[in-house]
This record gives C-alpha cells, structure tokens and sequence, in this order.
C-alpha cells in the first residue's frame, strides 16, 4: 500500500494493526516504508542464523519472481553485487 506522508501521519493507528507493509511516498517519491511488527517474527524469537537464512531465501524467491530485478535494484541505487546469493 502506498500512502503520503500526511495521511502516514494521520492513520499511523490504523496502518500499525494491519500486516500490510506500508510505502511512505513524498510528492511520489518513495521516503520510506513502515512494516507493522505483528506482520514479523519479533527479533528476539529468531537466531541470528536463522534470520540470515530467512533473508537469502527471500532474496532468491524475490529475484526468481521478478525478472527486472537488477533494473529495481539500479533504480533504487543498489548495485546488483552487493546482493550476495
């Protein structure tokens, strides 16, 4: 879901009792992005292993479903080699 910082701002409440990550837009442009915490394993419950296997595992499905994903990440300013497999 994308919002702009004002209405964030307004219905910070509602958007923290969902799950659906939340993109925060600035005269359209992206500014951040605001994950309700009961979407997430909270950080205490998982080992740190775990969690970087978790995050390389989403990489690899992102990247399989997405096949402009080095476009993405250029647009974003990420080289696509910092991005470890």
């Amino acid at each position: 879901m994308k919002v702009g910082i004002k209405e964030f701002r307004e219905r910070i409440s509602e958007l923290s009792l969902g799950a659906e990550v939340v993109i925060v837009t600035h005269h359209g442009k992206r500014v951040g992005r605001y994950i309700p915490e009961q979407s997430r394993k909270p950080a205490e419950n998982i080992g740190i292993e775990e969690w970087a296997e978790e995050r390389k595992r989403f990489a690899r499905e992102w990247r399989a479903r997405t096949p402009d994903w080095r476009e993405r990440l250029a647009a974003a300013g990420i080289p696509p080699e910092e991005i470890d497999d």
